[in-house]
């Protein structure tokens, strides 16, 4: 398997790896701090898996962000560009703040300090806050343009485009009431991811790009 043909298979692997956070997490994404931190601590087992989790996701989702963004620029320039740019700024974010807040809320629990307290003084810190704040608004509408981009230029099945496109409002109605569908909406982006995976391995063969000689 070359190099392009891997990263073209790998592209769904970060949104499945956050299907596979909300699954884990021992919580509804819409509780109270004083209800879930108690929860949590005693289910650090899923939460570890949480963690690693969030770890792939980290560690894939850009590059996963960059062949569906490369796939839906060729197909759009304006549109794709834009969300390639506004979803691998976005990815970047959240690897910044993620599994922090309940590693040390659950932490702050065990040795009995008050973990309502530790989360508040987190928030104090500007770059994680800020972090949290510019992921969902940047993901959200830089995967809504590269699935637009797909669709125009039928770079991809169209139903593959319309999945990736109502993908982001899944996980929002997800965040808010279900982990489950919240699961259910980066699994319909893994799927969107899937088919530009599998266009930028074809387009790949098709415009080969020359060694440069160095």
């Amino acid at each position: 398997m070359t190099t392009i043909s891997l990263l073209g298979r790998l592209a769904p692997l970060g949104p499945l790896a956050m299907a596979g956070w909300a699954l884990s997490v021992p919580y509804q994404l819409s509780e109270e701090p004083r209800t879930w931190i108690p929860r949590a601590a005693a289910e650090s087992g899923r939460l570890q898996v949480a963690f690693v989790m969030l770890l792939l996701f980290a560690m894939t989702a850009t590059a996963g962000a960059i062949v569906t963004g490369l796939v839906a620029r060729r197909a759009s320039l304006g549109i794709g560009t834009t969300g390639l740019v506004l979803t691998v700024t976005g990815f970047g974010a959240v690897s910044f703040s993620g599994a922090g807040y309940d590693a040390a809320a659950v932490a702050a629990h065990r040795v009995g300090a008050p973990a309502e307290r530790v989360l508040a003084e987190l928030d104090t810190f500007a770059a994680p806050m800020i972090a949290g704040a510019v992921f969902v608004p940047l993901m959200a509408l830089g995967v809504i343009l590269m699935g637009v981009a797909l669709w125009r230029g039928r770079a991809v099945p169209r139903w593959a485009a319309a999945l990736l496109i109502a993908a982001f409002p899944v996980i929002l109605v997800g965040g808010a009431f279900s982990t489950i569908v919240n699961a259910a909406g980066w699994l319909l982006m893994a799927v969107g991811f899937w088919a530009a995976g599998e266009a930028f391995v074809r387009q790949s063969a098709r415009y080969p790009v020359a060694p440069s000689g160095m």
